[in-house]
């Protein structure tokens, strides 16, 4: 679920207000229901239960279409739930979904702070490699052993993953939060 509220909390961010189909629409596009899980009812209920949080505001709005909807602003709370949500995602190892919502609102945070964050999930990620046993020392069965082989080249796949974004991030690449006011994730310029 959390990584289903970041998302959540990060669209009706960069809209301003959004109703609940839009909402899932920017989520789909993106293919979050491939990576993240998400499904249309885990929307709505997590905009439900944001709103009741008071992390987002709902108010009804003029149809843009024919009928009044149902839609939803972002409070003080639910931005500063969004960054918790964040440093989170970005420094923690055992949520693949978390990781995959952070990442895709990364651009939100400035480019300092992303690179300290995911500095701390690689010193995870390397100190649990160094725990691991080689497998040649598991017990038995010995097909059980493949297990622990995958264990580490994930994880090793995972260290070598993080090692380029943070090379990335340093060398400039991608517009974030201190580079520009319009960076991915942020809110929209008042105008």
């Amino acid at each position: 679920m959390s990584a289903t509220r970041l998302l959540v909390l990060g669209v009706v961010r960069m809209e301003g207000q959004a109703h609940g189909y839009r909402v899932g629409r920017a989520l789909l596009s993106w293919g979050a229901e491939e990576w993240a899980n998400i499904k249309w009812g885990s929307i709505y209920h997590a905009l439900r239960k944001l709103s009741q949080e008071g992390k987002l505001r709902e108010f009804v709005a003029e149809g843009d279409e024919v009928v009044d909807r149902t839609s939803y602003s972002i409070t003080e709370d639910g931005v500063a739930e969004i960054h918790r949500l964040l440093r989170r995602g970005l420094t923690r190892r055992d949520d693949p979904a978390m990781l995959f919502a952070a990442v895709t609102l990364m651009t939100s945070l400035p480019r300092g702070e992303v690179i300290d964050l995911l500095r701390r999930r690689l010193e995870l990620l390397e100190k649990t490699s160094g725990e691991l046993l080689p497998s040649e020392s598991r017990g038995e069965p010995g097909h059980v052993r493949e297990l622990f082989n995958l264990w580490r080249g994930t994880i090793g796949a995972d260290i070598q993953w993080t090692r380029n974004l943070i090379a990335s991030l340093r060398a400039g690449e991608y517009t974030m939060a201190d580079d520009a006011p319009d960076a991915f994730g942020l809110p929209p310029a008042e105008s």
